[in-house]
C-alpha cells in the first residue's frame, strides 16, 4: 500500500460526463441508477441532467428504456404507493408525494386507488399504531388523534371512522371549524 497513491473520495460528487451528447453513456448511467432503485422518469431525467448530461440524449436514453420496459412510471407509482401504505400515510399524502415527483394525475390516482380499497382500516390501523387499542376518550384526545390522522393524509371521513362512533360528531365539528 505504500507505493500506491491514495485516491480521494468524492464526496457525492461524481466526476464529469465524459460524453455529454451520449445516449449510450446517459443510458448506461441511466441502468446503473435504476439498479440500485426504482425511478419515475422525470426524476431520472432531472438526475441525469444534473450530472451534465444533454437533453437530448437523456430523453433519447429514457425513451429506449420505456420501450425496453425497464423504466416504468406505472410500475414506480404502484411501488411508491405500497412503499408508503406501509409508513402508514393516507391516500391524500401519498397522491401530493407523487404529483410532486412528476408523475400522471392519471397514474397517481389509478395506484392509489389500486393500493388500498381499505383506507378506513388503514387509518384506524395508523390511529392503533400511534396511540393503542382504545379508542380516544376525551375531545382534546380525540383532537390529537385526528390532527395525526390528517397530517399523515387520510380523508375527513377516513378519521371519523378510524376515530368510532363517539367521535364522529364532535370531528364534524372540527371540519366545520376548519372551513370558517
Amino acid at each position: 500500500m505504500a507505493g500506491r497513491p491514495r485516491r480521494r473520495a468524492l464526496r457525492g460528487r461524481r466526476a464529469p460526463v465524459e460524453e455529454p451528447a451520449s445516449a449510450a453513456a446517459a443510458r448506461s448511467r441511466a441502468l446503473g441508477l435504476l439498479g440500485r432503485r426504482d425511478y419515475a422518469r422525470a426524476a431520472l431525467e432531472d438526475r441525469l441532467t444534473d450530472e451534465g448530461f444533454e437533453a437530448a440524449a437523456v430523453d433519447e436514453a429514457l425513451a429506449a428504456l420505456e420501450r425496453e420496459r425497464l423504466l416504468s412510471d406505472a410500475r414506480y407509482a404502484e411501488a411508491a404507493v405500497a412503499s408508503r401504505i406501509a409508513r402508514g400515510h393516507g391516500p391524500l399524502r401519498i397522491a401530493l408525494e407523487l404529483k410532486r415527483l412528476g408523475l400522471a394525475a392519471e397514474l397517481v390516482t389509478a395506484a392509489v386507488d389500486a393500493g388500498s380499497a381499505d383506507w378506513d382500516g388503514r387509518a384506524a390501523s395508523a390511529r392503533r399504531r400511534r396511540f393503542g387499542a382504545a379508542l380516544p376518550k376525551g375531545a382534546a384526545e380525540r383532537q390529537r388523534v385526528a390532527r395525526f390522522l390528517l397530517a399523515r393524509g387520510f380523508t375527513g371521513r377516513q378519521v371519523s371512522a378510524a376515530l368510532g362512533a363517539a367521535g364522529r360528531d364532535e370531528f364534524e365539528e372540527l371540519e366545520l371549524a376548519a372551513e370558517d
